[in-house]
């Protein structure tokens, strides 16, 4: 379980990152980090089913609370505008 909270901090850092320096559409840093999470677990915890299935679970964590964290700020400013 650490482990995936460290490759999610890993991957919201880095998406953020690609976000602002590269100026990349979303659609493409979804599948971006999806590969970097698969590379990372395989590269720290062997190539199997195991690690290839904590990096689902990391990437859908990563990318989820990214857009969790987009739409509550959105909703926050629609609020302030009323």
């Amino acid at each position: 379980m650490p482990h995936i909270i460290c490759v999610w901090i890993i991957l919201n850092i880095l998406g953020n990152t690609i976000k602002i320096t590269f100026k990349v559409p979303s659609k493409y840093i979804v599948w971006i980090l999806l590969i970097f999470s698969i590379l990372i677990n395989f590269i720290f915890f062997n190539i199997s089913f195991e690690s290839f299935f904590i990096a689902f679970i990391s990437f859908s964590f990563s990318v989820s609370s990214y857009d969790l964290i987009k739409y509550y700020s959105l909703i926050k400013l629609e609020r302030k505008k009323r």
